[in-house]
């Protein structure tokens, strides 16, 4: 396989998130955070901290930290399926920052 195949790869930090009765993202209570990587197929772009993405099986997530990651690791980590266009506001992650 060539390097035209290969594309950049990051890994994400990040909460699993509920939405509370208003409809809010919030972080779950027991949750810790988990990693999940950019794949092929990824839709949308990472842009900050705090910006929200879904999993694969439909989980929301915000991104607490990102890493580089080596082409030749990527299966080490699950894929995240997209991302989206919102945030959760910084003060709603500082216990797991």
């Amino acid at each position: 396989m060539g390097d035209s195949k290969k594309y950049i790869v990051h890994v994400f930090t990040g909460v699993v998130l509920n939405q509370d009765l208003s409809g809010q993202y919030v972080p779950r209570a027991e949750s810790l955070p988990h990693v999940w990587r950019t794949g092929k197929h990824t839709k949308g772009q990472f842009k900050k901290i705090g910006q929200i993405f879904i999993t694969e099986t439909g989980q929301a997530v915000a991104v607490i930290g990102i890493e580089k990651l080596k082409f030749s690791q990527r299966h080490d980590y699950v894929p995240l399926q997209r991302w989206t266009n919102l945030y959760i506001e910084p003060e709603k992650l500082q216990l797991w920052a």
